[in-house]
This record gives C-alpha cells, sequence and structure tokens, in this order.
C-alpha cells in the first residue's frame, strides 16, 4: 500500500473550528473535518479534533497492525480461528482498497 510518506498531522485552521491533515514533508493536504457534516460531530470541535487525530494517526496504526497480524501468524497454530485476527485482516483490506 502506498499512502504519502512522511509525519501526518493535524492542524487547526484559521477557522478555528476545522481541523485540516497534512503529509510530509512537502505538506501534502489529505483531508479537513469541516466537510464532515455538524451531525456528525455530537461533542462540536471537540470532535472534529478527535477525528482530525485519527486521520494523522492512520499510516502508523496501519503499519502497527500489519506488523501484530504478521506476529500473530507466526507464533498461533490457527490464527483464523480468532474473532480479532479476522476483525484485523478486514480492517487490512479496507485500507488497502479490497
Amino acid at each position: 500500500m502506498n499512502h504519502t510518506k512522511g509525519k501526518w498531522e493535524a492542524v487547526i485552521s484559521h477557522k478555528k473550528d476545522d481541523y485540516i491533515i497534512w503529509a510530509g514533508d512537502e505538506g501534502v493536504f489529505i483531508a479537513t473535518t469541516q466537510s464532515v457534516p455538524p451531525a456528525a460531530h455530537e461533542t462540536g470541535m471537540y470532535g472534529k479534533q478527535a477525528n482530525a487525530n485519527l486521520i494523522a494517526a492512520a499510516p502508523e496504526m496501519f503499519k502497527a497492525l500489519k506488523a501484530m497480524t504478521k506476529l500473530f501468524e507466526e507464533r498461533v497454530p490457527y490464527p483464523n480461528n480468532t474473532q480479532r485476527y479476522k476483525q484485523a485482516i478486514k480492517a487490512i483490506a479496507k485500507a488497502e482498497g479490497e
């Protein structure tokens, strides 16, 4: 899977109620929380900040989840028999566009 390399970070925009996610050393625009309908943010600005932080952490979480599933496959005789493993594999596939 290829994504924009470099650290992803969420920064508050000039609007004060919107967060922008930037990535990499060149500052590539990834997303903004402004496009999410207000009803989706029951906690207001804090909900937007939480969403922005989650998006910014996505590459690190993806890498960690792949490493954990690989370790699980190496150490558990029948990993496909566990619900958590199945959830992890499904999430990885979704992130990879499958």
